[in-house]
């Protein structure tokens, strides 16, 4: 024993999983993998570690939030990754398509990748250094059709976790363009009409957290100092974003208002015309209109997105905030090779939805272990035996274990397989042994059956 005794506890925002959270966990992320793989995702991995250049750009005061890791390699900064976005970014630059060849990514690509990423964030509540992400993303296509189907995954995924009421908010970034446009947003050097565009979506985006009042008063407060990007909007250019924010209608309405509101200015025509064509696709792809919900607030606060924006909100569970969100954004790769590739997709986030369908009673964590059937060492010196047993059914692809109690009294590893959560138990003690039979009890039923030693693989085929 050392002569400092070490406190078992872990860093905070980060999460331990035990069995019983771990299977329902796993079981959750193998129905997201189902919907993904049916419309065609390619699963992929990307190392759990990056150049801090890649992840951050050449300086890495843009990445103030990345974890960094010491290294001797070249002595290139090594970090983290916060996200699966960017590595995806550095693999489709790294593997462009060869026709000759035949080799690299061929686009458009269909990509799923699942994993932990990380964050150097202050932990709070359901806020977690490491948490583990779904990404779903189309590299290569600017079709609506894209976008539609990255929608059309939400619901499916959704569905057949079991959730009824959610709401898939959509939105454009281009209409969020021109209402900067509506609003007169112009260069106030040395700070650029983009700069505070970004800065006023950022505020916008903030909506629901601090509403809308809250909102108009950062959208007219004045910049505290020159190089601060404060929209400082006119009590007239509050007007015209309230009325924008208070369209009303079904999404039909919505968007025929939203032309009006916009008569002329075209990036916004651009935006209200594909979303108009995702609600078509969409339509045709079997997602009930109602669960789509055209939100004029949604900006999402990442500033790479160029065009149809999205978040997925639990009806039932508000609390829990964004479930699934993302959008498009066209210069994915322009970093790495100085090209625009269109780009569109969405983020699951793993740890929250699970954390919420835990909230809404639709997690089953009652398996507290893969094991299915236990078999009880009763009688001396058959270890052989009860070995042969495990490895008939470990054939048949039955999940089991061989009691290691010291204790191998009867009573003793009994207790031991109900509190494993085991569903079987195989009985086989020193009568059984001279009969040539064995017992299995299905702990779940109380049903105890005796049978001869060798329908053990047949009793257990006929219970899946």
């Amino acid at each position: 024993m050392t002569d400092k005794m070490v406190k078992p506890e872990r860093p905070g925002g980060f999460l331990d999983f035990l069995p019983s959270d771990y299977l329902a966990r796993e079981k959750m992320i193998q129905t997201v993998e189902k919907i993904f793989r049916t419309f065609g995702f390619d699963p992929i991995e990307t190392p759990r570690i990056e150049f801090l250049k890649t992840l951050a750009g050449e300086t890495s005061d843009t990445g103030k939030n990345i974890f960094k890791i010491k290294s001797t390699h070249d002595n290139e900064p090594l970090a983290l990754p916060f996200d699966h976005t960017v590595p995806l970014a550095r693999l489709l630059a790294a593997n462009p398509y060869d026709s000759k060849t035949r080799k690299g990514i061929r686009l458009p690509w269909k990509r799923m990748v699942a994993g932990p990423v990380f964050r150097a964030d202050t932990p709070q509540s359901g806020r977690y250094r490491q948490f583990y992400q779904f990404d779903a993303d189309i590299a290569g296509s600017s079709s609506m059709l894209a976008d539609a189907e990255i929608v059309a995954i939400i619901y499916f995924t959704l569905i057949d976790l079991g959730v009824k009421r959610f709401k898939i908010r959509l939105n454009n970034r281009k209409i969020l363009n021109g209402l900067a446009l509506l609003v007169n947003i112009n260069d106030r050097a040395p700070v650029t009409a983009d700069d505070i565009t970004k800065e006023m979506m950022r505020i916008l985006d903030k909506i629901d957290k601090i509403g809308l009042e809250a909102v108009t008063s950062e959208l007219k407060a004045s910049p505290q100092n020159a190089y601060e990007p404060a929209p400082q909007l006119s009590d007239e250019d509050i007007t015209k974003i309230k009325a924008f924010l208070s369209l009303e209608g079904d999404n039909k309405a919505k968007l025929e208002q939203c032309k009006n509101v916009f008569n002329g200015i075209k990036i916004a025509g651009e935006g209200i015309v594909e979303l108009q064509q995702i609600l078509e696709y969409t339509d045709s792809m079997g997602v009930p209109s109602d669960y789509i919900d055209i939100d004029f607030s949604i900006a999402r606060g990442l500033d790479y997105y160029t065009g149809p924006v999205m978040e997925a909100v639990l009806t039932d569970a508000p609390g829990f905030g964004s479930i699934f969100s993302g959008g498009r954004y066209n210069d994915l790769v322009a970093r790495f090779t100085g090209n625009e590739l269109a780009a569109t997709g969405a983020s699951l986030g793993v740890d929250r939805l699970f954390a919420a369908l835990n909230h809404l009673g639709l997690i089953d964590n009652s398996h507290l272990t893969v094991t299915d059937v236990m078999i009880m060492r009763i009688a001396k010196d058959h270890d052989a035996d009860y070995i042969q047993m495990a490895s008939e059914l470990r054939k048949i692809g039955v999940n089991t274990d061989i009691s290691l109690l010291k204790d191998t009294t009867f009573k003793n590893q009994f207790h031991y397989a109900i509190t494993r959560g085991v569903r079987f138990v195989v009985i086989c003690g020193e009568s059984e042994f001279e009969n040539r039979t064995i017992q299995v009890k299905n702990l779940e039923t109380r049903k105890q059956e005796e049978m001869p030693r060798d329908q053990l693989t047949d009793y257990f085929t006929a219970q899946k």
